[in-house]
């Protein structure tokens, strides 16, 4: 199987062979349809970024949106045909690919990254994805398969996580600039920061699954390296808790399960159920939904699909490099496959760590009804 990486910009198409390490740039569009791509054989596979491959319609706002529905649907049948599989790669992480193989583009024009590096940002990008994925197949194994799909089809399928995003956004955000209702600035209060204050003892003993003494459960972590990751701690003399050293970790997690006024945080469903293609039994109700649907659309924790929220924001940028033993919050240019194995392994550990700490507030606030 041959790798190839594909970029659009301009009504072009650069192309890239990571066999055989021969990029073609410029390439008429059309040439990507038709799949006029040279040393392309059936079991290939071409990432492309994923907005690009989004239906392009009048009056759209993306100008990433490159082809019409019907150029779309070509594009997947003549795949079909050859027996290639074509799957899609987010935008948002090409910068990040981009670090990783070296190339440093913060604050830099196409001219002097090209003076620098001797290639245009196009090629970078085109190289980068591929040296990604060649260092992380478990990552290729994950993107999507592309399908094409009308724009209003996409976004009636989405809206129900726009909404539950959007809706999340303006609860954080409220919370946020007021201090989470713990700075005494401000004089604000809700369910959350409620909870906080009148279960933090419930929530530790929990967490420590012994009464508050460190000792063995039945969890991959210890009751302290549960506690410490939502900034909680126990008074070395005896003195019940330490102050709150992260507030909005704690509030961020909780409110994955509340809402400001006490209820809980619900989720709607798609017209048409993905795994059927059936109408779906839940369109137009909601409920509170399983850990999957929040890992994906709270907290963003999902392969290389659709960006987060502020939720999301709080805990990848802030919680989970505060957590990971691994040392800055983002990888530096050119890292070594050493360090970037440690990187992921430790972002593992940190998810495992919020699942762990995610089921047992389930327990205390959907299954018990504690306030």
């Amino acid at each position: 199987m041959t790798l190839f990486t594909c970029d659009v910009g301009q009504s072009t198409v650069h192309i890239y062979n990571s066999d055989e390490n021969i990029f073609y740039p410029k390439k008429p569009e059309v040439d990507l349809i038709n799949l006029n791509i040279e040393g392309l054989k059936k079991g290939d596979t071409i990432v492309i970024e994923d907005a690009h491959l989004r239906e392009r319609v009048e009056g759209g706002k993306s100008v990433a949106h490159a082809f019409g529905f019907n150029d779309l649907q070509k594009l997947y049948f003549n795949a079909e045909s050859m027996g290639v599989h074509v799957k899609l790669f987010s935008q948002k992480k090409t910068p990040i690919t981009r670090r990783l193989a070296g190339y440093d583009s913060k604050d830099k024009t196409n001219k002097e990254f090209k003076k620098e590096y001797g290639i245009s940002t196009d090629e970078a990008d085109v190289r980068s994805i591929a040296k990604f994925l060649k260092r992380d197949s478990e990552a290729l194994k994950r993107l999507k398969n592309f399908n094409p799909e009308r724009e209003k089809e996409y976004q009636e399928q989405k809206q129900h996580i726009f909404d539950y995003v959007s809706e999340t956004n303006l609860d954080i955000n409220t919370a946020r600039t007021q201090g989470y209702g713990f700075d005494p600035d401000y004089e604000y209060s809700d369910a959350i920061s409620e909870f906080i204050e009148n279960q933090k003892y419930e929530v530790c003993k929990r967490l420590t699954a012994n009464d508050g003494l460190f000792g063995s459960n039945d969890n991959e972590f210890t009751g302290e390296e549960l506690m410490s990751s939502l900034g909680l701690a126990y008074n070395k003399k005896g003195k019940g808790l330490n102050k709150i050293s992260s507030e909005s970790r704690l509030y961020t997690v909780i409110s994955s399960f509340l809402r400001p006024d006490g209820s809980l945080r619900e989720r709607g469903f798609p017209p048409i159920d993905d795994r059927t293609g059936q109408p779906h039994k839940y369109h137009g109700k909601k409920m509170f939904p399983n850990w999957r649907f929040i890992k994906a659309n709270y907290f963003a924790i999902k392969a290389f699909h659709e960006k987060g929220g502020v939720a999301a924001s709080n805990y990848k940028q802030h919680m989970r490099p505060g957590v990971s033993e691994f040392e800055g919050k983002t990888l530096p240019v050119n890292c070594s496959d050493e360090n970037y194995a440690y990187f992921k392994e430790q972002r593992r550990r940190v998810d495992r760590i919020l699942y762990t700490i995610w089921k047992i507030f389930r327990t205390m606030i959907v299954e018990d009804g504690l306030r």
